[in-house]
């Protein structure tokens, strides 16, 4: 997040803890409800899919693509394997459907490092440009035009030190693309990532990272000791929300925050709608992205991004990858999620409650209203 910016919510959050009661009172923060259909609704999760998760999306850390190196990205919803991202000889990053243009054979299964793409099929051969290159028994073939039989281009670009596949984006984050930029990731590169499927709605695991109400309760094993219980501030930015969560340091922070580098006192993070987090903890960035598989289940996939300086602390990154991964995110987070939606597909209740301390959910499902009340019927 920028500076300016993470100081100013830093500032308003001490503000707010020395005065909790005018704070909760905001409008903004009266309590709301959302009606538990929509958690487990097969055609409200169709309706979801397809008016909010045709944007682009984070493919991985620019400075982990390396030259000649190739990556499958799977798209939920359009078949597995759907694209490949490259960086070619001459640097530039480039997106491709992930078929032969002979048969339609998928290329590649795993990230790899080649000037070429080989089809396991028949050896149909591709450069990092998508030009088809080789085609044995070419005389088998007469009239095929090489040039008319290159990879499909697919729209794909590099900002704020990653890689999107997708067109927009610029557009697509507006000003929030400021704060991501601020980070640094083109510093960074990726330590590791974890895939899975968990049975849950997308929405309930958004909505447990825009909320600082359970830290003291979920995470008391594991990352309370180092944060301060239900001490967050969040702002709308378009779809998009910024927000800041107080770490016990903050109690010893001085009066004059200037000078300070804010994640000595809070945590930041950004929800880029609809569904990906960007957390920056004191010394690595976490990137997760959820991805409605259906109404009940959800693919989770987390990139945990480190300074490219540090990269040789090898013992270091795998403890806190232990703690925030295995421990937070999969056997806290992503457990009680599982338990809501347990409880909300048995009936248990007919909507789903916030309180004030959980306002930044608000901000989360009125950018949904918005993008589905403009969407096409």
């Amino acid at each position: 997040m920028e500076r300016h910016r993470a100081l100013r919510m830093t500032e308003q959050l001490r503000a707010e803890l020395a005065d909790a009661g005018t704070a909760a009172a905001l409008p903004e923060r009266a309590m709301f409800a959302v009606p538990a259909a929509r958690y487990r609704d097969a055609a409200w999760c169709e309706r979801e899919r397809a008016a909010l998760f045709g944007g682009p999306r984070i493919v991985t850390a620019s400075a982990s693509l390396a030259v000649n190196e190739s990556l499958p990205v799977d798209r939920p919803g359009r078949g597995a394997g759907a694209a490949i991202i490259t960086r070619g000889l001459d640097g530039v990053v480039r997106a491709f459907a992930n078929a032969c243009r002979h048969r339609g054979t998928r290329l590649i299964d795993a990230p790899c490092s080649a000037k070429a793409l080989v089809c396991p099929y028949h050896a149909w051969t591709y450069d990092l440009t998508g030009a088809l290159i080789h085609v044995p028994h070419a005389e088998a073939f007469p009239g095929l035009e090489p040039s008319h039989r290159g990879l499909v281009p697919l729209p794909v670009a590099e900002r704020h030190g990653l890689v999107w596949l997708g067109a927009g984006v610029d557009g697509y984050l507006g000003e929030i693309g400021e704060d991501l930029a601020a980070i640094g990731l083109d510093r960074h590169v990726l330590w590791k990532r974890a895939r899975t499927e968990r049975r849950c709605n997308w929405k309930l695991v958004v909505e447990a990272f825009l909320d600082g109400y359970h830290i003291r309760t979920l995470h008391r094993d594991t990352i309370y000791r180092f944060f301060l219980d239900a001490a967050s501030v969040a702002d709308p930015a378009g779809p998009h929300i910024r927000a800041i969560s107080g770490r016990r340091t903050l109690h010893e922070a001085p009066a004059d925050l200037s000078g300070a580098d804010p994640r000595q006192y809070a945590t930041p993070s950004l929800l880029l709608f609809p569904s990906t987090i960007v957390i920056e903890h004191p010394d690595y960035v976490s990137i997760m992205t959820m991805t409605p598989l259906a109404a009940d289940r959800t693919e989770w996939d987390h990139m945990m991004l480190i300074p490219a300086a540090r990269a040789g602390e090898a013992e270091h990154w795998d403890r806190s990858w232990t703690l925030i991964e295995d421990g937070v995110f999969q056997r806290e987070d992503l457990w009680v999620c599982e338990q809501a939606q347990r409880g909300i597909d048995g009936g248990a209740t007919d909507e789903l409650v916030f309180g004030a301390l959980e306002y930044a959910v608000r901000f989360f499902h009125d950018a949904i209203g918005r993008a589905l009340d403009a969407a096409p019927a």
